[in-house]
């Protein structure tokens, strides 16, 4: 079981903007000399925070990146791909001292990862369909879905098992269409393991995967552009899957159109 494992007293920390300015001042002057934030994000109801960092490679090289989560509790995904840091919720001197120790170069070549040109292309699928209200969802176990983040969930094994659909990202029960393709889904556990995903349970077992715009859109900005993305698409992942976005596409059109 994934239960919280809080060791501090919850309102220590209360989450203020001085609060956050002091966590990212820590964190940047732990950080090694090639590493800098792209982006970052806060969790609402928790000391939880998440960082991507940007690290620069020798001559030029491409360049990797690294999700890092400092939190006070235990994440509920399993095989992902995030440094997590553990801290007590306020005590910003140690959480820096942490990262210094913890930010070394075997480290960070451990847990950082690149971006390949099917990546660049998938990401820019995603926030294509965004612009259309459709999202992709998946199908979660029973069990896993009525404990909701109190039970691991396996990015590998847990979900390339499950069902995945495209559906209206306002409306669950609304335009929900199955797709098969082992390869996209694939791509989608590694997003979600990286924070570029993140999820909302509904009802029906089913768990919402939205963009998480600000890191996606400032990521994109640094990598190369990928033209005639629909013929890349085809190629990747076939001919039937397009189609079946692009039909969603249109669906969605249409419901728009009539609720206008």
């Amino acid at each position: 079981m994934a239960k919280r494992r809080i060791t501090h007293d919850p309102h220590q920390f209360v989450n203020t903007a001085a609060d956050r300015r002091r966590l990212q001042l820590a964190v940047q002057l732990a950080l090694p000399t090639n590493a800098h934030v792209l982006a970052r994000n806060f969790a609402r109801s928790s000391a939880s925070s998440y960082w991507l960092l940007m690290l620069t490679q020798p001559n030029h090289a491409t360049p990797r990146f690294l999700t890092l989560r400092i939190a006070d509790h235990l994440l509920w995904l399993t095989n992902h791909d995030q440094l997590a840091i553990s801290w007590e919720a306020g005590n910003f001197t140690a959480v820096q001292q942490t990262l210094h120790r913890q930010l070394t170069p075997e480290t960070l070549q451990r847990y950082s990862y690149q971006f390949t040109t099917t990546d660049i292309i998938t990401l820019r699928l995603i926030l294509h369909l965004e612009q259309y209200q459709l999202i992709w969802l998946i199908q979660l176990a029973p069990e896993i879905a009525k404990a909701y983040k109190n039970q691991h969930l396996d990015l590998r094994d847990d979900f390339g098992q499950a069902k995945l659909l495209l559906g209206n990202m306002n409306n669950s029960s609304l335009q929900l269409v199955p797709v098969k393709q082992p390869a996209f889904q694939n791509r989608l556990s590694q997003y979600f393991g990286r924070n570029l995903l993140f999820s909302q349970f509904t009802s029906h077992h089913l768990l919402r995967l939205l963009p998480t715009n600000q890191w996606v859109r400032p990521l994109l900005k640094v990598l190369p552009p990928t033209p005639n993305l629909e013929q890349q698409l085809s190629t990747l992942y076939g001919t039937d899957f397009v189609r079946i976005y692009v039909e969603a596409i249109r669906q969605q059109a249409r419901l728009q159109a009539i609720s206008s």
